[in-house]
């Protein structure tokens, strides 16, 4: 959204704890952080409304290891974080998807 005339914000916005917090306009997917991770490592999602969220950690082989989230998720920014500890060293993908709006993957490096 273009505020350079300045004029109000037009974004919705939403009451969260008594502060307000302008929500996220787009869906996306941060970088996971750290990468090589050793055993956790972080990443975030925005959500402009609330949906329906796939996140997913698969091996090489496609073979499904962890469900971090599966199911409605509000409106806003959400921190994950993915403990890697049962697993071995190796790469592994992190799929996130949002029905129709997001469906993206990240390579992660697990180190031992």
């Amino acid at each position: 959204t273009d505020q350079g005339d300045g004029s109000w914000p037009t974004d919705a916005e939403v009451m969260t704890t008594g502060s307000l917090e302008q929500l996220p306009n787009s869906y996306e997917l941060s970088e996971v952080y750290p990468n090589p991770f050793n055993p956790t490592t972080s990443f975030s999602l925005q959500l402009p409304e609330a949906a329906d969220v796939s996140i997913q950690v698969y091996n090489v082989r496609g073979q499904l290891v962890s469900t971090i989230v599966e199911g409605p998720v509000s409106a806003g920014n959400h921190q994950f974080t993915f403990d890697g500890a049962n697993l071995s060293a190796g790469v592994y993908f992190l799929r996130a998807s949002v029905p129709g709006q997001l469906n993206e993957v990240r390579k992660l490096a697990l180190v031992k």
